[in-house]
């Protein structure tokens, strides 16, 4: 090996050929500057392996689905509506149905064609098409419902919350699904999540204590 002295001299004179200086730095610097670059780049690579949490919204008369384990589909602030969590945990598949009126025939046919996930009846086909695609058996559906409240009309002359939980667990019962949880009516909003990392459903409503299923 060269002695320091050396690669100095040899360098400057390099430089002097060169007509533009030349960097020197020392051995020791130069191997430190390899460890830092190594320690960072090791440092990145462990950061990009890491899955990202993402917390994505469903809407009012949204349908959305998910097989990211990173991922909480999230429904907020349902009133009247139903929210409908489905997991099936044999692919790790979940989707939640956020519909606001119980019968699509309530408004004109052309409205449940470009938003079917407003309505139960053709909300729950669009569901059950979407897991379909993926090979779901419906055995081995985790089925939870969160809303129906009385926000509105606290006189039940147009109870649209009852309307829609009424039609939903009719949907539900004629597809022979069973409905793990259900939390129904009463006058509070509700926030219903998803966490595809565990399927837990968690739903939250206003004033009270959370809760798992």
């Amino acid at each position: 090996f060269l002695s320091e002295s050396r690669m100095k001299t040899g360098i400057n004179d390099l430089s002097s050929r060169c007509h533009r200086p030349i960097l020197l730095i020392s051995f020791r610097n130069y191997i430190m500057i390899l460890k830092g670059s190594r320690e960072h780049a090791m440092l990145n690579a462990h950061i990009s392996r890491q899955p990202v949490s993402v917390m994505t919204a469903v809407n009012f008369g949204e349908l959305k689905m998910s097989h990211n384990p990173a991922e909480t589909l999230v429904a907020f602030s349902i009133g009247s509506g139903i929210g409908v969590s489905i997991y099936y945990p044999i692919t790790i598949c979940g989707i939640l149905l956020n519909f606001v009126l119980p019968d699509s025939s309530m408004l004109s046919p052309s409205k449940a064609h470009i938003q079917p996930s407003m309505f139960a009846d053709t909300g729950l086909a669009a569901l059950f098409d979407a897991l379909s695609d993926f090979g779901a058996q419906r055995e081995n559906f985790k089925v939870v419902l969160a809303g129906g409240a009385q926000i509105i009309d606290q006189t039940a002359e147009f109870n649209i919350g009852h309307k829609n939980h009424q039609a939903i667990t009719s949907l539900l019962k004629a597809e022979d699904l069973t409905i793990q949880h259900a939390d129904i009516g009463g006058i509070f909003l509700r926030t219903l999540r998803l966490d595809m990392s565990n399927g837990d459903t968690v739903i939250q409503t206003s004033g009270q204590t959370e809760v798992t299923v």
